[in-house]
């Protein structure tokens, strides 16, 4: 009888486990890096169907993570619209483990990050903007053949707003 009650206390606790489903992965559980710009830019071609919303930063640079909510609540209140936002950390891929991950698990960032290891910004921020020489943050909007670059943080998450406004994309 022992015997009996102890196989069919498994078979009861396996049907539960195989009931359980594990929790969903966070998005930025795994962070892209890409060591070329032109392998970022083969990433953002494949979204040009959305309103695209690209921002560049590091956490060595203070205004950058104080803009960071402003993406959070861009990426909540446009969840269900047709919009992308890729944060692009310009970090040093030696530095994902000690201050990237953290820093996206610290403010709990909700758009999805990579890391673009390219440090010869002469090289590719032109294709960005033709104004723009690597200074952070920078962000551009992308909506169809429509441009809106910015340099410098976004001082209020209205700002962002207007910009994607702008663009006629929402």
């Amino acid at each position: 009888m022992t015997g009996y009650l102890r196989s069919f206390s498994f078979l009861i606790l396996l049907s539960v486990s195989a009931c359980q489903t594990a929790p969903a992965p966070q998005f930025n559980d795994t962070i892209e890096v890409y060591e070329k710009f032109s392998d970022l830019q083969g990433t953002l071609d494949k979204e040009r169907e959305k309103v695209l919303v690209v921002n560049f930063w590091a956490t060595s640079c203070p205004p950058c993570l104080k803009e960071m909510p402003h993406f959070n609540e861009l990426e909540k209140e446009y969840a269900d619209k047709n919009v992308k936002i890729i944060l692009v950390s310009l970090d040093r891929a030696r530095d994902l483990n000690s201050r990237v991950y953290p820093f996206v698990e610290k403010l709990e960032i909700k758009p999805e990050v990579v890391l673009l290891e390219d440090q010869n910004y002469s090289k590719w921020t032109e294709k960005i903007d033709a104004s723009w020489y690597g200074a952070l943050p920078a962000t551009v909007i992308i909506n169809g053949e429509k441009r809106k670059f910015r340099f410098g943080a976004y001082e209020t998450y209205s700002e962002l707003q207007e910009d994607i406004k702008e663009l006629g994309s929402l």
